[in-house]
């Protein structure tokens, strides 16, 4: 108990490792969750204000036991609060590439067109008869699809942060995002 109570400075390292890793995943997580109410910004403000709560209450407490306990409070708030920053523009950076490497898939799906006059059942096909790489996963770790229509055309799509679809659709030639 004295180890928790007055850590050292090799259990904090520890600590801050697995808090960090803790933290990351909780980000992640709801990065992906579209609530009526909620949203991701909701879930990470209210574990900040918990968390900056904590440091209040375990500086009493440190008084009163000559104790560390704020230092966790501590180390897990800031650490959330950087994640949350990087987040936002390594986020947008994801969708971004994403985008583009989807834009690979149009080309071979086009390609594929020009070569046997109608668009692939699937992206496996175009690896079977053209001998092509498609990607699959995207850059967020979700992975394309692909959607032919009864009218000829197609949509390749994956699943965004906030709970967003992202498709492109060939007859717009644009990435539209739905939820």
């Amino acid at each position: 108990m004295e180890r928790i109570l007055n850590p050292s400075k090799k259990n904090l390292i520890i600590f801050s490792l697995l808090s960090f890793v803790v933290l990351t995943l909780y980000v992640w997580n709801y990065s992906f969750t579209w609530e009526f109410v909620f949203s991701v910004a909701f879930y990470i403000i209210f574990l900040l204000v918990i968390l900056f709560i904590g440091i209040f209450i375990s500086a009493r407490i440190d008084k009163k036991k000559n104790s560390k306990l704020k230092y966790y409070f501590i180390i897990s708030f800031t650490q959330l609060l950087i994640i949350w920053l990087i987040s936002i523009p390594t986020r947008n950076w994801q969708i971004e590439y994403s985008k583009e490497n989807g834009m690979n898939i149009v080309e071979l799906v086009e390609k594929y067109k020009m070569n046997y006059g109608n668009y692939p059942k699937s992206l496996s096909e175009i690896e079977q008869k053209m001998k092509s790489d498609v990607p699959k996963w995207t850059a967020l770790g979700t992975k394309y699809t692909y959607d032919i229509f009864i009218n000829g055309n197609y949509s390749i799509g994956f699943k965004s942060y906030y709970g967003y679809d992202l498709h492109y659709e060939n007859l717009n030639k644009e990435w539209i995002a739905t939820d």
